[in-house]
């Protein structure tokens, strides 16, 4: 039974080829039909969903694409050089493997609630089970909608998300974008069922109530920082202190940065991470830790400096053995994400950190330093804070006596701490203003001074949408610049 529910979500995570609907569709809506019939179907459904995530799209790869694109890892050139085009490297594995994860939360999302209330234990359990569902589905628009819309947009903009709440099939198959306000109450409709009705966390391999807010603040500080709106900041923040105030006592900061890294997916620190253990080697579903990092383990020069300048440095980085077979040769690498390389530990957790503890205060700190309601002390308290909670490495208190000196250190932290972790880097290049620097980009933001050789524009944020779905579907309208 386990083995058959599995092969339901597959096929119902089929990518939206009009073939693929022709052969695998009605077979899809029959198995659906018949399997979630009780409480254990509706949890399998449910738990179907995260077998999507070893696609290794969810992993390294976008942080990777991500911290190119901020200038700071020497690797995905046409991320450094935002040289994407509709056809030509426009991301649609990405694209097809994210619309996957929406289908499967689709699935459960309507096979759930489909299902008769009294076919589980409570209530309660069946909106558990919609909202772990919805929060998926929402959690992955967001991300979504950081790749490949404009989310910075004022609402009226019409590049959003190209939202489908429904099984995709031939009658689903033309879908215009929403607006970009639209997009945003529609994802936080989805992570708002989350905060409501999910359970509090207990292991990062699932979805938590507390990772829906997250998500949220995420969104919120993205936008309000972008547009300038105080409102969406101190929204992110109460849902920010919420989590901290709130949140079970299992999951928690580790004093020992190394032994956290060590663990992966199981430390205490993490909230929410890209599964791999059931695999007998997830190093092929992790290329870029297990492999790329190791290789290509080059950065640019003021990422360089402020990562070697930092105490954290000794422990990430470390000795590591070639990841090739045929080559015995050891490299300086990035230890903290690539482990051993897949030669040496083909078996270690090569974990995506979507997010862990240490982010929460990152988040605070820099909100509170957007809001004219906390001093300079006041931000600087929870950076601090989480600094105080490593004793291997130790890292001193950080310093600051204007507001602009302050994000700066903010900046600087986001990007020591989180490298190549989860794209952190790359939004905050986008969020932050480089106003301490007298330079030709100074009073832009960061990406600006990270990547002065290169030559770009705000459309170039996000990518295209792929020519693929273009191809079949005629009202998905392109991001200005990046098409043909």
């Amino acid at each position: 039974m386990k083995k058959y529910l599995y092969l339901l979500v597959i096929l119902g995570s089929l990518s939206i080829a009009c073939s693929d609907f022709l052969e695998q569709g009605p077979k899809y809506n029959l198995t659906l039909e018949n399997a979630v019939t009780n409480y254990q179907g509706a949890k399998n459904i449910v738990n179907g969903m995260y077998s999507v995530l070893t696609s290794s799209v969810f992993g390294g790869e976008l942080s990777g694409q991500w911290s190119s694109q901020a200038g700071v890892w020497k690797k995905q050139e046409k991320n450094y050089t935002m040289s994407y085009k509709e056809g030509e490297n426009d991301n649609a594995s990405t694209w097809q493997a994210w619309y996957k994860l929406v289908n499967a939360a689709n699935a459960a999302v309507i096979a759930v609630n489909k299902l008769d209330v009294n076919k589980f234990p409570s209530p309660k359990e069946k909106e558990a089970l919609i909202a772990e569902a919805r929060t998926m589905r929402g959690w992955a628009y967001g991300y979504l909608f950081w790749m490949f819309g404009h989310w910075w947009d004022a609402d009226d903009s019409p590049y959003g998300i190209l939202y489908r709440n429904q099984m995709a099939n031939l009658n689903n198959l033309q879908v215009a974008r929403s607006s970009v306000g639209e997009s945003y109450t529609k994802i936080f409709e989805d992570l708002d069922a989350g905060i409501q009705h999910l359970n509090d966390f207990t292991t990062s391999r699932y979805l938590s109530k507390q990772l829906a807010q997250i998500m949220k603040a995420k969104l919120l500080l993205n936008r309000g920082a972008m547009r300038n709106n105080v409102q969406d900041l101190k929204d992110a923040l109460t849902l920010v202190l919420e989590v901290k105030a709130n949140a079970p006592a299992s999951w928690k900061m580790e004093s020992d940065l190394a032994a956290m890294y060590k663990k992966g997916w199981d430390s205490e620190e993490v909230l929410w991470a890209r599964y791999l253990g059931d695999q007998a080697e997830p190093t092929f579903s992790e290329w870029t830790y297990s492999y790329g990092v190791i290789y290509d383990n080059i950065y640019y020069d003021i990422a360089t400096d402020w990562l070697q300048s930092d105490p954290r440095w000794e422990v990430i980085t470390d000795s590591v053995r070639s990841p090739e077979t045929w080559d015995t040769r050891n490299f300086f690498g990035l230890k903290k994400l690539c482990h051993g390389g897949r030669v040496a530990e083909p078996s270690a957790p090569y974990t995506t950190y979507y997010f862990r503890y240490a982010e929460l205060y990152l988040m605070e700190a820099e909100l509170k330093a957007r809001l004219d309601d906390y001093s300079v002390a006041d931000a600087l308290a929870p950076l601090n804070e989480m600094r105080r909670k490593r004793t291997h490495p130790v890292l001193p208190d950080l310093s600051a006596s204007t507001k602009k000196e302050l994000l700066r250190t903010i900046f600087q932290e986001i990007c020591v701490e989180l490298f190549l972790e989860n794209g952190s880097e790359y939004f905050a290049s986008l969020r932050f203003i480089n106003d301490t620097d007298a330079s030709p980009v100074q009073n832009k933001p960061w990406i600006y001074t990270l990547k002065q050789d290169v030559n770009f524009t705000e459309d170039q944020y996000c990518w295209p949408i792929p020519e693929n779905e273009r191809v079949k579907n005629f009202l998905a309208e392109q991001n200005p610049g990046l098409g043909k």
